[in-house]
Parts: structure tokens; C-alpha cells; sequence
């Protein structure tokens, strides 16, 4: 079953969970405590119920004060067998071995091991938020910063929606692991999902139910109204002054500077922009991988600008254009090949730069880095594919048919990629003269699609020459 929110409940237990958190509000933590778990019997998979059990735990925890050494002792034995029963039902009833590891943080709340447990066994069923629950307890609050407890956790926040906080952890990690490679990809991968979520203006918002009802509200109101993605000139320049002086109090606060530079660049205020991200590399090498990509494209949007300025229906600026997209160019080749040097096993980058090497006819270096990256499962068709043109421009035909032919057998279904794929091996038997090879293949595509290209064309003048 799913995870679910107090609303979505049947309305006895909608109301059982409303008069648990009237007991908790008036601190009777043991009415309140037994409500929320006979709840979580009937519902394991609301989060709203297992968070206010946890906060009731807590709060009955410290305002309870110490426990006498016998209570104490029968306690850590009762939490030991519900901890085995936990263990032995966590695959083949994870409900039930929630159901008993409650009952050890009923007594401990700080129980690491029961923590660990209920993370694991949320997760098992896809528990994402009842999970991080623990997660954030054992990594905030109970000390558990051990990488293993980190990436979960870090993972964790990535499966809920908030790649921003997955981010720092991966990053903190890099720093303190500089030669993992395994790191620095998972970082990789939760900077380019925070890029694509965020649209660019890294949010400070707290989501996480839990940690919001113990944040002051308008706290959280101001956060929320400063990180909205449309927003006024006026209201962009207000953020922007916030966060000016958010660095210039911390200015070893990387969040801070990751957020002015985002929002420079949202304001197109490209050189305060530039001067904000490269800063932020500076001050934190290593720690950001989507970091360089952003300075190239910051750079490039800069040369973009100047070109909006001209018409390119003027002789006049006809110069002027021919100039700057040639500088344009340039930059862009040379920052790609910058990244690259600096980052050798990265085949994304590698895969970009070749199709950059491609693009401007440096086909010998195009062909040895589509060569490396055909070897990466994400970009072997598109590699295969460039390669095939590359070869094909040489007039390496027979090379090229092979290439084509190679990432054909990793395509099932007939979308745009196999189209052109097909397409373009059937220009290639045309170079070679094998006009059958050739019209056999455009007749693969006219089949589904009459109006991809000129495919129509090909088939059609065939026709019509056997009529």
C-alpha cells in the first residue's frame, strides 16, 4: 500500500487520529502514544500518524525524565526481543516488524538500532517518507554520520522531491572522500536533478512534514515567498539583496552563494553571475560537478545577449554576427575541452565534447571520443550513431554501415532515434551505389511514417523508375 496523510483515512481512524493529537497537545503523552500505534497497526503507511507518534515519543522522552535502574533494565530486554521480532518479520510482514520497533521507541526514542531497522524496513515497501523519519533522526539528532547512513539518507531525499538536501550530503561526502569516484557520480546525478526540479534557483523551503511543524511558521512563509520561480523585477531585486548580504555574513556558506548566483542568472545579470559561480568553484572545489557546465553556460548566454541586440537582417551587422558566433563557437569547444581534461572518466562530458568536435568538423577527434563513449550504456546508441556519420564523411562506408547496424540491434520499438537511424544507414547505401540495400530501409520508415524527411521522396522516385 502506499504512503498516505491523516485526510486520507476512513473516518474512525481520521478521528482516532485527531484525538491523538488533541492528547499530545495536552502533553498526555501515554493516551496519545497509544492512539497513534493502534493507527499505525490499522494504517502503517501514514506518515502524518508516524510523525506525530515520533514527536510524542520525543517530548515524553525528555519531559519524563530519568527512568529507575530495574524499569530501565526490564525496558532494554523488552526492546532487545522486539528488536529480533523486528528483524525476523522485516521481509515477510514489514507492517508487523513496524508495529514492534514502535514499541521499542515508545520506551527509547533515541534507539539507533530500531531507527536503522524502521528505515530499512519503510524502504523495503517503498515507505520513502516514513523512512526518512528516521533517517534524519539518525543522522541530525542521534550522530549516525557514517557514509552508509549518509547516502541513504542523502537517497532518500532524492526519492521524496528534495534533490537540494540529497546534494549537500553528496557533496559534503566528496569533500571527504576526493577520490571516489562512485561519490562524485551520485553527486553528479543529484546536481542535475536539483538543476532540472529547481529550474535553476536553488529552494530553501523546508518540505519535510516533520521537520516543518517544528519550524517556525513565518520563518517558513518568508523562505517560501523568496523562492518563487515567477517573480517581479521588484521582488527579484529584494531576493537578490537578501541573499547579498546572506553572503556576505557567511560567506563560506555555499548554499548561499549557489542561490545569488542562480538568481543573477535568472535576472540575466550575466557578469555578476559568472563572477558569483566562479567564486563558489573557488571557495568549494570538487563539491558541485553541474558547477562548470554552468559557467559555460553562462558564458554562452552573455555572447547570445550581444547577438539579440543585432539584426540579422542588416548587412550592417552581418560582420559583427559572423564574429561573435564564431567567438561563441570557440568558447564553447574550448570550456567543453577544459571539462573534459578535467574530468577524463566522465563520459557525458566526453559525449558532449564529441558531438561539439562533430559539429565543427574535427572529425578525427570527434571519432576517438564517440569510440570511448559508445562503452557507456546511456550514450551507446548516440554514439554509435555519430560515429556512423563520421565514418560516413570519411567515405568509410563499409564502416559506417557497421556502426549503424550495431545501434539498430539495440533498438526495439520505432521511435525518432531508430527512424534516423535507418534513414541515415539508407543514405549511406546510396553513396555506396547498393540502391536495393538503400530503398529496403527508407521502406521501413514510409511504412510508419510517409512523412519523416524525404523519405516519401526516395520511395516514390524508386516507383517510379520500375513502372
Amino acid at each position: 500500500m502506499a504512503e498516505k496523510m491523516a485526510n486520507d483515512l476512513l473516518p474512525f481512524w481520521k478521528e482516532q487520529y485527531q484525538k491523538g493529537r488533541i492528547a499530545l497537545d495536552k502533553k498526555n503523552y501515554d493516551y496519545a502514544i497509544m492512539l497513534f500505534t493502534q493507527l499505525l497497526d490499522k494504517e502503517p503507511g501514514c506518515v502524518e500518524c508516524r510523525q506525530a507518534l515520533r514527536i510524542t515519543q520525543f517530548r515524553k522522552s525528555e519531559e519524563g525524565g530519568s527512568k529507575g535502574f530495574f524499569k530501565k533494565a526490564f525496558s532494554m530486554s523488552g526492546g532487545l526481543t522486539h528488536l529480533s521480532k523486528a528483524k525476523m518479520l522485516m521481509k515477510s510482514n514489514p507492517g508487523e516488524a513496524m508495529s514492534a520497533l514502535e514499541k521499542v521507541l515508545n520506551d527509547d526514542p533515541n534507539n539507533v538500532s530500531a531507527h536503522h531497522l524502521m528505515a530499512e524496513t519503510a524502504l523495503s515497501v517503498d515507505y520513502v517518507k516514513t523512512a526518512l523519519i528516521s533517517l534524519e533522526l539518525l543522522f541530525n539528532k542521534l550522530g549516525q554520520r557514517d557514509m552508509a547512513t549518509a547516502r541513504k539518507l542523502a537517497d532518500t531525499y532524492a526519492k521524496v522531491g528534495q534533490p537540494g538536501k540529497a546534494e549537500e550530503i553528496y557533496a559534503q561526502l566528496v569533500r571527504e572522500n576526493p577520490g571516489d569516484l562512485e561519490l562524485m557520480q551520485a553527486l553528479k546525478d543529484v546536481s542535475a536533478s536539483r538543476t532540472m526540479k529547481e529550474g535553476g534557483y536553488e529552494t530553501a523551503v523546508e518540505t519535510n512534514d516533520f521537520r516543518a511543524a517544528l519550524k517556525d511558521r513565518e520563518e517558513s512563509d518568508r523562505l517560501e515567498k523568496e523562492n518563487r520561480l515567477v517573480q517581479t523585477a521588484a521582488s527579484s531585486a529584494g531576493i537578490i539583496a537578501d541573499l547579498e548580504a546572506k553572503v556576505q555574513a557567511e560567506p563560506n556558506n555555499m548554499r548561499w552563494w549557489r542561490a545569488l548566483a542562480d538568481q543573477y542568472s535568472h535576472a540575466k545579470d550575466y557578469d555578476k553571475a559568472l563572477n558569483a559561480y566562479e567564486t563558489l568553484e573557488k571557495l568549494f572545489p570538487g563539491t558541485d560537478p553541474q558547477l562548470a557546465m554552468r559557467i559555460i553556460s553562462i558564458k554562452l548566454k552573455k555572447v547570445d545577449e550581444q547577438l539579440k541586440q543585432l539584426d540579422a537582417n542588416n548587412p550592417e551587422h552581418a560582420e559583427q554576427i559572423a564574429t561573435l558566433k564564431k567567438e561563441r563557437a570557440e568558447i564553447e569547444l574550448s570550456e567543453m575541452e577544459r571539462l573534459s581534461e578535467a574530468n577524463p572518466t566522465d563520459m557525458v562530458v566526453l559525449f558532449d565534447l564529441g558531438s561539439l568536435y562533430f559539429k565543427n568538423g574535427k572529425i578525427s577527434k570527434a571519432i576517438q571520443a564517440f569510440q570511448k563513449t559508445q562503452t557507456y550504456p546511456g550514450k551507446k546508441v548516440p554514439s554509435l550513431c555519430y560515429l556512423g556519420q563520421c565514418f560516413a564523411r570519411r567515405k568509410m562506408y563499409d564502416l559506417a554501415v557497421r556502426a549503424y547496424t550495431n545501434a539498430l540491434a539495440e533498438k526495439n520499438s520505432m521511435d525518432d532515434e531508430k527512424k534516423e537511424l535507418i534513414y541515415l544507414l539508407g543514405l549511406t547505401y546510396e553513396m555506396m551505389g547498393k540502391k536495393e540495400d538503400a530503398i529496403n530501409q527508407f521502406k521501413l520508415i514510409y511504412e510508419v511514417d510517409i512523412g519523416y524527411k524525404d523519405v516519401a521522396e526516395h520511395v516514390d522516385a524508386y516507383y517510379d523508375e520500375n513502372e
